[in-house]
């Protein structure tokens, strides 16, 4: 078949080496009809993508999650890839009712034409998941606040358009779906049902972010779609080809302001005077005396077990408000000795039980639960019917808006523009735009301290110290320096739109609005931000977090409450690109937390915010170099942050985020040494490191010791009385020849224990056994994408702790086997299968979480058990599912829950070699 594209389209540039790798492949990769294709932000996905277009040579429809992204995919074309001579409007169009050889759309395009299409979708289909439901309402607050997602919506009139036949007819054979992680999004449904009716097309897959942490059932429905991942490039590889820059990411702390202080020692007072309420008088204790399995335990056991955790929270009330209980109930629980200390936590999830999930098991009047009930709302415990004796979810609320992190905006950008001074690109990104605030811009009236793209900005107008130069972008909102009038007005002219700039008071500044088309305007201020006549730019993510290509950014400021892997690591990507102009360009990508003390003073990281919780959770995903190894790595512990607790301490913490940020030539030595010690191709691993300690050898290495001994021990006395036989009988006799025999095995025990003795004498030796059994678990299962190239590896982490990781296979791979490691060591929750050791000859019962992708089916769990036994010995799996089985969980949850709280394991990801 004729390539449609050859005499228009053709790549301008030269190909990097990754790039070159992947397209040397493509016949390969495209050999099932998808190309799969995963690459950090920056890395070049969209000339990739456009190039298979070309090579594959049939019309293209192309989905992008937004207005923006979806016009860079067309202006790529033109830039890179159109011929001299060649009109963009014969070829490129991005209208479903009027396509051509390549029509580049949006999902949301795509779903509001599908929709038309069915009536209603959601009538056949159901209605939208949880996670939609979450994102709509997510989506519905932003547009309370005057954001549009990327921008601007879409509002086409899809009535009468039968969208499979437009697509039929325009001869398409090829469809891009871009940034496919958002297929878990309110547009998955539309999609699924759309490339169910079309035949015959290959799929191009690209995206930056693959759902690894998604269920089994949401992984198989998008590799359905897009097909096995067949390329994956990662930020260590491009940092070192030279596609992206060496870039560090910086924590600034604040604590909370004074007026916060006084909220949050009022939300302690409070908690603390309903808790002596609740315990010191006999209301609450009679009240909780009447649950009816206290009396009646054996008939309750059943609802016990379904909820462990309300159920220890009851029996630690009793204990310590000296209700009398059932022994039947402490070993129902598997409790040796006193329970756990009453506090607040355990107090919470009581009353959750008393007040909702458990109420008729209490024989309590209606008045008296109302008005516990009534003391409870009142004094704000009580959030859309879900206690919180702490008030952590308000605190979290409060100091995630924390006044302080605009002062800590107002810090970086002051540091960094002393550090760069003209060459500052810097970019704040915020969640809202707070629209209202925007008459208050170049008054003297005060502005309340809300992280809002309006309000930084007037925050920064005011602070920021001389040459600083702003701007802010948003769907709603554009304000610029007037100064750059005459410059904006033939930027918009080049792109066919016209605007007028109407200055706001005397401040320097201008609102900008636009009249035309509306889809250029990023781009037009993207280039004033380029130029220089904006070095610092408040934008919103929902326009500027994703897909927005500006190199020129060298400093990033995440003031948003985001802490997902996909959406933090394209925020990430936006200052993380080489800049063609400056080639030594280093990226700064700064994050904000707000932090309390708790009040024992003994938190290693003290927080009430859930900031921290939340930078975690980025942090996990985000791989940088260590400021303790040359390594480059996962984790917020490759920071090497100092322990603090004081206000005095974060303060010493932050200037020295200040002093690592400003040495942006130390960032890239450190990149280069850390780049230096990987040695051969690279990839990436998921490490999961489990301490010392709890990786016991014990029962297996005294087994095969005290077996070694008799072993050796029976050798030598058969030996012996081997000789003697022999000397008193002759060596024909029968005594001998059984004697003999009797050593002959003595010796065969001797080895095979000897050998387990190797096998099991350190944790290391043991850890490898057991990754390697699941490894050949998930194999023979057939849950590895490439199992002949993939075996377990293990290694001593800083000698408290024991690593262990998949080398080989896929990334898919690496993440299923850190996965199952994690569920093996971590806390035992509902598993349907445990991994049992029972209680024999003075050895307690010993219980491992049998991961979900083998507890799916009895036959998988068997096939589990059948490796683990292989390296732990007589273990068995038991289904919970069973009265006797949820005895045995309880017991094995128990331990977990009470005594543990937490999982053993540390996981991160790891830039190694591939040989290493």
């Amino acid at each position: 078949m004729k390539n449609i594209y050859e005499d228009t389209l053709q790549f301008r540039g030269t190909w990097r080496d990754y790039q070159d790798r992947a397209l040397s492949n493509a016949d390969k990769y495209l050999a099932d009809g998808k190309a799969h294709i995963v690459a950090a932000p920056g890395s070049g996905k969209t000339t990739l993508g456009i190039e298979l277009i070309r090579r594959l040579g049939a019309p293209c429809l192309i989905l992008s999650p937004g207005i923006t992204i979806r016009q860079q995919w067309l202006e790529r074309i033109v830039e890179g890839f159109l011929l001299p001579g060649r009109d963009p409007e014969e070829l490129l169009s991005n209208d479903l009712k009027n396509m051509k050889s390549i029509t580049a759309i949006t999902y949301q395009a795509l779903y509001s034409a599908m929709k038309r299409y069915q009536g209603r979708l959601a009538d056949s289909e159901g209605e939208l998941t949880e996670d939609n439901e979450q994102e709509a309402g997510d989506k519905k607050t932003e547009a309370t606040d005057g954001e549009h997602t990327e921008g601007e919506s879409e509002d086409v009139d899809f009535r009468d358009f039968d969208i499979l036949e437009a697509v039929r007819a325009a001869g398409i054979r090829t469809i891009c779906l871009d940034e496919a992680h958002h297929l878990r999004s309110e547009w998955w449904k539309a999609l699924e049902k759309f490339m169910k009716e079309l035949k015959g097309v290959t799929v191009i897959a690209l995206t930056a972010t693959p759902p690894y942490d998604s269920t089994p059932g949401q992984w198989k429905r998008y590799i359905d779609l897009c097909g096995p991942i067949d390329e994956e490039i990662f930020t260590p590889e491009l940092v070192k080809e030279g596609s992206l820059c060496p870039h560090e990411d910086y924590i600034f702390f604040n604590w909370p302001a004074r007026e916060e202080l006084r909220q949050i020692e009022d939300y302690q007072k409070k908690e603390e005077a309903v808790r002596n309420r609740l315990l010191t008088g006999s209301r609450f204790t009679d009240m909780i005396a009447t649950h009816r399995g206290l009396r009646s335990p054996e008939e309750y056991s059943e609802r016990f077990l379904d909820n462990p955790k309300y159920f220890s929270a009851l029996l630690i009330f009793c204990q310590a408000q000296q209700i009398p209980f059932p022994a039947y109930l402490r070993e129902l629980i598997g409790a040796e000795g006193r329970l756990p200390r009453l506090d607040s936590s355990w107090l919470e999830v009581l009353l959750q039980g008393f007040l909702y999930d458990d109420a008729d098991s209490y024989e309590v009047t209606q008045s008296d639960r109302e008005e516990l009930l009534r003391e409870l709302k009142e004094a704000g415990c009580i959030y859309r019917k879900k206690v919180s004796l702490t008030h952590r979810d308000a605190m979290q609320r409060l100091l995630a808006k924390s006044q302080g992190k605009m002062e800590s905006i107002g810090r970086i950008v002051d540091a960094e523009y002393s550090s760069l001074g003209e060459e500052l690109r810097l970019l704040v990104l915020c969640d809202y735009i707070k629209k209202d605030k925007l008459p208050l811009v170049g008054t003297d009236q005060t502005v309340a301290a809300e992280i809002g793209a309006v309000p930084i900005f007037e925050y920064l107008r005011r602070e920021a110290g001389e040459g600083i130069r702003l701007g802010c972008l948003s769907g709603s909102v554009i304000l610029v320096p007037v100064d750059t009038k005459e410059k904006l007005e033939v930027l918009l002219q080049e792109k066919g739109c016209q605007g007028t700039l109407s200055p706001v008071r005397d401040t320097g500044y201008g609102q900008l609005k636009v009249k035309g088309k509306n889809t250029h305007v990023v781009a037009v201020i993207t280039e004033l931000f380029r130029q220089g006549q904006i070095n610092t730019l408040v934008g919103t993510k929902s326009l500027l977090g994703e897909g927005w290509d500006a190199p020129c950014i060298n400093s990033l400021i995440l003031a948003t409450y985001v802490g997902s892997f996909m959406l933090s690591n394209q925020m990430r990507g936006r200052t993380i690109r080489t800049d063609r102009d400056h080639p030594e360009k280093t990226g700064n990508i700064w994050h904000l937390a707000c932090i309390f003390p708790q009040k024992s003073g003994k938190t290693k990281h003290p927080d009430l915010s859930g900031d921290y919780e939340m930078l975690k959770r980025r942090f996990e995903s985000f791989l940088g170099v260590s400021w303790k190894d040359n390594v480059i790595e996962s984790g917020m512990e490759r920071l090497a942050i100092p322990e603090f607790d004081t206000k005095e301490k974060m303060e010493k913490v932050n200037q020295m985020m200040l002093r690592r940020a400003v040495d942006r030539d130390g960032l890239r030595a450190r990149w280069q040494e850390s780049l230096r010690e990987i040695h051969g191709g690279m990839e990436v691993q998921q490490v999961e490191t489990v301490p010392r300690e709890e990786e016991k050898t014990g029962f297996l290495f005294f087994n095969a010791l005290w077996y070694e001994i008799f072993s050796v021990v029976l050798a030598v006395m058969a030996g012996m009385g081997r000789m003697f036989v022999e000397a008193a009988y002759g060596t024909r006799s029968a005594l001998a020849a059984a004697l003999g025999l009797l050593m002959l095995a003595a010796c065969v025990l001797v080895a095979r224990y000897g050998i387990r003795l190797a096998r099991f004498s350190t944790p290391e030796r043991r850890m490898r056994r057991l990754s390697q059994a699941v490894a050949d678990a998930l194999a023979e299962t057939g849950e590895l994408e490439d199992p002949q190239h993939c075996r377990a590896q293990v290694e001593s982490v800083e000698g408290m702790l024991i690593g262990t990781w998949l080398k080989g296979g896929t990334m898919r791979d690496k993440t299923t086997f850190a996965a199952c490691m994690e569920e093996i060591w971590g806390v035992i929750d509902n598993p349907r299968y445990l991994l049992m050791r029972e209680k024999r000859r003075g050895r307690g019962e010993e219980y491992y979480s049998v991961p979900e992708i083998f507890g799916r089916q009895k036959e998988r769990a068997l096939v589990f058990e059948k490796h683990m036994r292989r390296v732990l010995g007589r273990y068995r799996v038991v289904y919970t599912r069973t009265p006797e089985g949820r005895k045995i969980l309880l017991r094995a949850r128990t331990r977990s829950f009470v005594n543990k709280n937490q999982s053993a394991l540390q996981g991160r990801k790891v830039a190694k070699g591939k040989y290493e």
